[in-house]
């Protein structure tokens, strides 16, 4: 009985990290996911990428059999062959660098204005501290401190840094950055005012009272705040070349004759292998003790990784393809067909948990023919919040309600009372509490934040 016991404890003693990992995993969004392999890919050396064909091949055995144990994909996925190209090396470089475009753009300002190389260098170490805003994110005495620089030397050149374009760089906080932006505006000291004393006023929609604090119209105040909306708390952010990345989906559904498909999505986690050369030795007796251990952890590890990224792409596409069962008409009509789907009865469609259910779907995207939308606003937890309960599905009733939002008169904007008034005429009954728990979800402030005054437009 005492060695059952202990038997049993050193399993449970292995299994838990490996089923933490997998709970991890399952509930991580493809780009998190790629970053954690890349993670793992540089720290554990025995990981490779799989051979071109047999990704493929294993691809195609995930989309075709959504029902594979993990030791089934182990199986099938820790083989590799020895002349494979250095795939990690690949993945880990694929990862952007950061940009280089401010410092670039800072230095050419500086070969143009003239300055001594002294100072451009004080420049460029400056623009080494900033924060991805543009903003400096030490105080100067460190910054010399640590590059060994003159204090007298770097305050001339944030000095400089800050006459630059984008203006603002260099600033300690948004405002300050705001106020260099506005420097040599007529309005500059009501900018100021308002920046640095009436903040939380403006937020709070309270612009009759600001406006008589510094002695404007209301109107006045309005056209005053327009032009201010383009200061930026961040001027780092009109340097970036490229567009904001668009959302990445993690599987993709569509019809084809009536049939739902559903599919990984293309750009997603690469196969990953066991090396076969690192392998051998962990079972090979004539290799050193210690290093036949080292690699052994390293080979379970990897195996561990692959089993538990292997359940949670069959887990994504098993539940994907029951939401997508009961939302079929989402796909012919759009976000007015949702359904309610509660996640207990796809767990209990799947016989699996619901908290599984919740962790696969958590911070995934599906691209559709309807557009690319987060996989959670196809279903709802099950608690009472009077919208599956009232027979509407989330999606359908927060778009009606961002609908009857847009076209409200901005003078005039309607209560979250006046709202539930509004669905209630179209047939559909919700509790005030779900409509202001709905406007919070779609990022609406309050009727009095909604609030619109003197000559503002939508």
């Amino acid at each position: 009985m005492q060695l059952q016991a202990k038997t049993s404890q050193r399993l449970e003693q292995r299994l838990l990290p490996q089923m933490l990992q997998s709970i991890e995993i399952l509930q991580l969004a493809t780009t998190d996911l790629l970053q954690l392999v890349a993670q793992q890919m540089e720290t554990n050396e025995v990981l490779e990428l799989a051979p071109a064909a047999e990704t493929a091949a294993l691809s195609a055995e995930i989309v075709d059999s959504t029902m594979r144990t993990a030791a089934e994909w182990d199986a099938a996925g820790v083989r590799a062959s020895s002349d494979e190209v250095d795939g990690r090396r690949a993945l880990l470089e694929n990862h952007p660098a950061p940009a280089d475009e401010l410092l670039s753009s800072v230095r050419l300002q500086a070969s143009l204005r003239g300055l001594p190389g002294e100072m451009t260098e004080a420049i460029g170490t400056l623009c080494e501290h900033l924060d991805e805003r543009g903003l400096l994110a030490y105080p100067l005495d460190v910054v010399a401190e640590s590059a060994c620089l003159q204090l007298s030397l770097l305050q001339r050149a944030l000095v400089e840094l800050q006459s630059m374009e984008p203006k603002g760089l260099g600033a300690s906080t948004g405002i300050e950055a705001m106020l260099l932006q506005a420097k040599g505006d007529p309005d500059y000291a009501v900018i100021e005012q308002l920046l640095t004393r009436h903040l939380e006023a403006l937020a709070a929609n309270k612009w009759p009272e600001v406006a008589r604090a510094v002695r404007l119209e209301v109107a006045e105040l309005a056209a005053l705040i327009e032009r201010m909306r383009e200061l930026s708390p961040a001027p780092a952010d009109s340097l970036r070349s490229e567009a904001e990345p668009s959302i990445a989906a993690d599987v993709a559904v569509w019809l084809f004759d009536g049939a739902i498909q559903v599919a990984l999505a293309e750009d997603g986690v690469p196969q990953l292998a066991v090396n076969e050369l690192y392998a051998s030795m962990a079972s090979d007796r004539s290799v050193d003790v210690a290093v036949r251990e080292h690699l052994r952890s390293r080979v379970r590890a990897a195996k561990e990784l692959m089993e538990a990224i292997a359940h949670r792409q069959s887990t994504l596409l098993r539940v994907v393809q029951v939401v997508f069962e009961h939302q079929r008409d989402f796909l012919v009509r759009g976000r007015v067909a949702l359904r309610p789907l509660r996640m207990m009865d796809i767990a209990a469609e799947l016989a699996m948990h619901p908290s599984t259910i919740s962790r696969a779907i958590a911070g995934k995207y599906v691209a559709t023919t309807m557009g690319t939308m987060l996989l959670r606003d196809f279903c709802s937890s099950g608690s009472a919040d009077g919208i599956a309960a009232a027979g509407h599905a989330r999606g359908a009733v927060a778009e009606r309600l961002q609908g009857l939002l847009e076209a409200e008169d901005k003078s005039k904007p309607w209560s979250d009372d006046a709202l539930v008034e509004k669905l209630a005429e179209e047939g559909i009954q919700v509790a005030r509490r779900t409509v202001a728990k709905l406007r919070d979800e779609l990022d609406i402030p309050s009727s009095y934040r909604r609030r619109q005054h003197g000559e503002r437009t939508t």
